[in-house]
Order: structure tokens, then sequence, then C-alpha cells
């Protein structure tokens, strides 16, 4: 049993669900070669801290594993639905599959390795609500990957992307306080989180040129914000994660698939800042990109953004590093002075010294915020701008 780590000003319980009255979740959950003991703790804290009334179906995506796990899953629950897809497909078409077959007006992303929390579904519901062009994320608490039944709180934090597409987790101002309030993010990990499901389709999620694993957080965070949706996080939704390093992790992952569905998202999303890319993934500048009209075609349909806006109005921190940015390994003027000694903490294209200062970053925030309120908002109405405490 999980601790109740909700911060102060959180709900203690929705005992009137009619607000979300009209609202069917479908948990969409693709797995590969999970151990039986995370994919029923997953789902078993699901059924005990979410409301039943709310729930559509779980629908559990196998993807090229040898035993479905049907019979014990459905065990569990009648809700239960299994996808098996016979030969792996990757993470990025098992989603896809899972959307395909969902009948809930909502879908929630899940992983099998997860614990939710007390009343996690609702604060997520009540954003997605609020403006049904949300991603509503939770706040991911950490699982140690040598404990299952380990949980602890984590730092509140921001989720943002380097300029190689390394996802990373960032505390811009160096103290962001612990708050029940939902904040912006500038990125999302891309594995949990809750979205209309006409609002995903609409934005063509996912790219199908994309294949097995990678890519699809970065898809979907350009996709959200510059497309007329907005990221938040919600801290009053709380969502154990069990985090794996690479020797963890129960199946490869090929790197240069990976940094293959980068390329193909460089071409489209940073177009006119494709040069920064190439400078610190020199390694995609001769991969084949295969078609991408239709990704450009739809790009104008949606009547997106330009990377620009992004850079100005959501991530400050990107924004800042474009002119600061190294390599720790290759040589030439883009190697690091120092080497990757030099990096900052989970970094990869930016040393300790070139930061973004503190007072910097909410010298721009207060800009941005100024803007916003003088253009009367973006993308409607904006929830508590980027950290209601900072």
């Amino acid at each position: 049993m999980p601790p109740d780590n909700r911060p102060k000003g959180c709900p203690r319980n929705y005992t009137d669900l009619s607000e979300f009255k009209g609202l069917k979740v479908s948990v969409v959950l693709p797995w590969l070669k999970e151990k039986w003991m995370h994919l029923r703790g997953t789902l078993q804290a699901m059924l005990h801290f979410t409301p039943d009334e709310l729930i559509e179906e779980f629908i559990f995506v196998s993807d090229g594993n040898e035993d479905s796990m049907e019979k014990e899953l459905k065990e569990l629950s009648p809700k239960v639905k299994v996808i098996d897809i016979p030969e792996r497909q990757g993470l990025i078409r098992a989603k896809m599959k899972g959307v395909e077959a969902a009948k809930g007006n909502v879908i929630v992303f899940m992983e099998g390795h997860c614990i939710v929390n007390r009343q996690w579904l609702q604060p997520l519901l009540r954003r997605v609500l609020e403006n049904p062009r949300t991603l509503a994320m939770p706040a991911l608490d950490t699982i140690s990957q040598d404990n299952w039944h380990s949980y602890h709180t984590s730092d509140p934090v921001i989720w943002r992307y380097e300029w190689n597409m390394n996802l990373v987790v960032s505390n811009p101002a160096r103290k962001l306080a612990t708050t029940s309030k939902a904040y912006l993010s500038p990125g999302t990990s891309g594995g949990i989180f809750a979205i209309r499901r006409d609002w995903f389709l609409h934005l063509g999620l996912f790219d199908v040129g994309m294949l097995e694993w990678g890519g699809d957080h970065f898809e979907l965070t350009m996709k959200v914000w510059r497309c007329g949706g907005r990221i938040e996080i919600v801290p009053c939704s709380r969502i154990g994660h069990l985090f794996r390093d690479p020797d963890h992790r129960p199946y490869p992952v090929k790197v240069d698939q990976v940094v293959a569905n980068y390329n193909r998202l460089a071409n489209v999303w940073l177009k006119d800042h494709l040069s920064y890319f190439y400078r610190m993934k020199p390694e995609a500048r001769h991969m084949e990109l295969g078609d991408l009209t239709a990704l450009h075609e739809h790009h104008e349909q949606l009547k997106c953004k330009d990377m620009s806006w992004y850079l100005e109005n959501i991530d400050h921190e990107m924004k800042y590093e474009m002119d600061k940015i190294c390599h720790p390994y290759i040589r030439g003027p883009d190697l690091c002075e120092g080497g990757a000694k030099k990096l900052a903490p989970g970094r990869f294209t930016i040393t300790r010294d070139a930061m973004m200062p503190r007072d910097l970053y909410l010298q721009k925030v207060k800009e941005t915020e100024a803007r916003w309120a003088e253009e009367g908002g973006v993308h409607e109405k904006m929830p508590h701008l980027w950290h209601p405490e900072l």
C-alpha cells in the first residue's frame, strides 16, 4: 500500500462523481516482457484506487509476448480486454492499436510497472474537463528498480528536451515548491497521461513511420503545445513508476532506430532549427528519412505554430541553451570544454556552468505571463502559470 503523499490542499474525498458525468476512461497499457508481478500489481492498484463507474475498460496490448497473460488478467477484472500482437511492432504502434480499440472518450496511457495512488484519476479528469485540449500528467513518484514494494515521493519537476531530443527533468528555478495546483510543463514523458480520445485523434498521433521505441513523447509534446493545446502536471494525481536503467530494461532498445525516429521528427518539427539537432546528433545526418509528405501536410492542416513560438513562450531553458550547446565526445568546435566530466547532472548537451540562471528564468516567466495577459491568454484559459509557488 503506497503512502498517501498528496500535497496539502488536495481533495481527500470525491464522494460526488457527478462532475465527471459523460466521461468514460479507456486505460491503454502496451507491454513487452514485463514481469507478471509488475503487471498484476499495476492492475490491482488501479482496481483498488479507481472508481469503477469511471472506467470503460482496461486494454492490455501485448506487443509480441509469448504469453499475452489474457487469462490471468481477465480473472482480475471483467473490464480487462487484451490485444495480442503476435510479432513485436514496437511501443508506438502498440499504443495506436490500443487507441483504435478504445471505446472511452478519455484515454489514459499507463505502463506495466506502476502503482497508482489514492484518487489518482479524478484530478486528471478535472483538468481535461476544464480544457478538452489538455494533456494531463500525474506526478510520478519513484519505485526502486531493485524493490518493487518501495515507494518514494519525488520532488516537483517539469519535463523538457535537450537539442538532441533527450528527455530530461528540470527544476529551472532551483526550488519548485510542493503545491496542490496544476502547473504547466514544456514537455511530457509520454508514457503516463490522460487525454481526450477525439483530441488525440485530431492531432494524428502517432507517426506510423517511427518504429519500435523512442520519439512518441517528443511528437506528443510538439503537437499538443504547438497545435492548440497544453501540457500540465497535476500534483494531486500521484503514480509510482518503476524507473529502470538500461541494464534493468526487460527488452533491448536499438539506439540507431531511436535516432532514426528522432530524425523524422526533427525534419517536421525542427525544420527551421535543424542545425542545432544535427550538431548534437551528427549520426542522424545521413539516415534515411522515408516519405514525410503526409506529415508536412497534416502539420499545415493543424495550423501549428513554429518552433520559434515554442521557444519564446514555452521552453525558456531550451531557447537559452541554443548558443551554449556542446557535445561531450565529438571532435571539433562543438566539443564540450572539459568533456563529459563538465556536463550538468542528467544532461548530455550542456555543461554545469551553462545552465540558465534562476533569476533570468524567473524574469522570462514573468515576461511571458505579462505577454499572455495582454494577448488574452494562450490556447484559451491558462492554468496557474508554470508553477504557482515560484
